[in-house]
């Protein structure tokens, strides 16, 4: 019986096949970020209002700015559980002046930027869509100055806008 003998591909059959192996990684990591539905929560009690608080990806290209860290939800003094990265949390409130903090001085916080702090007011029956935006601050990253800069705020977002992003967003705890 004749041995076969293994042959080792030439280096530019290698790279293509290198090519063709990194391409179908990206082509399936595409298919994992298409679009869902976005099914809004009936608030249920009549008198109450619907807040969604919704940590979208971020844009920059490569790493994306503090993935694995995540601040805890206080509305009005009472924790809502924490907020983690492209995830979004339905809290159903009683209508009035409303603040919400995003804070990493809590024991299940993960987070150590400073607060984050928004104030609104919410109407009976009425739902808001509060966007928590964490982005690299790419114009303040200097060579001199090693290390990320970042631009952490949230903003009251128009509903056609928020359901078109949150449709992209997992849904919390």
């Amino acid at each position: 019986m004749k041995h076969l003998l293994a042959i080792r591909p030439s280096l530019p059959v290698r790279f293509a096949m290198f090519l063709m192996l990194a391409a179908s990684v990206l082509m399936l990591q595409g298919c994992a970020s298409t679009p869902k539905y976005f099914e809004p929560t009936p608030i249920a009690g009549t008198d109450n209002s619907m807040l969604y608080l919704y940590r979208p990806a971020a844009s920059n290209p490569g790493s994306k700015p503090l993935l694995r860290s995540y601040p805890e939800v206080m509305i009005n003094g009472v924790s809502h559980g924490v907020i983690r990265y492209n995830e979004y949390r339905a809290i159903e409130l009683s209508p009035g002046a409303t603040e919400v903090r995003l804070t990493g001085n809590s024991a299940n916080a993960k987070w150590k930027p400073r607060d984050t702090l928004y104030s609104l007011m919410l109407h009976p029956g009425k739902t808001a869509y509060l966007k928590f935006r964490v982005e690299y601050n790419m114009k303040n990253m200097r060579l001199i100055d090693p290390g990320p800069k970042y631009q952490i705020g949230m903003s009251l977002t128009p509903a056609s806008q928020a359901t078109q992003e949150m449709r992209f967003v997992d849904k919390g705890d």
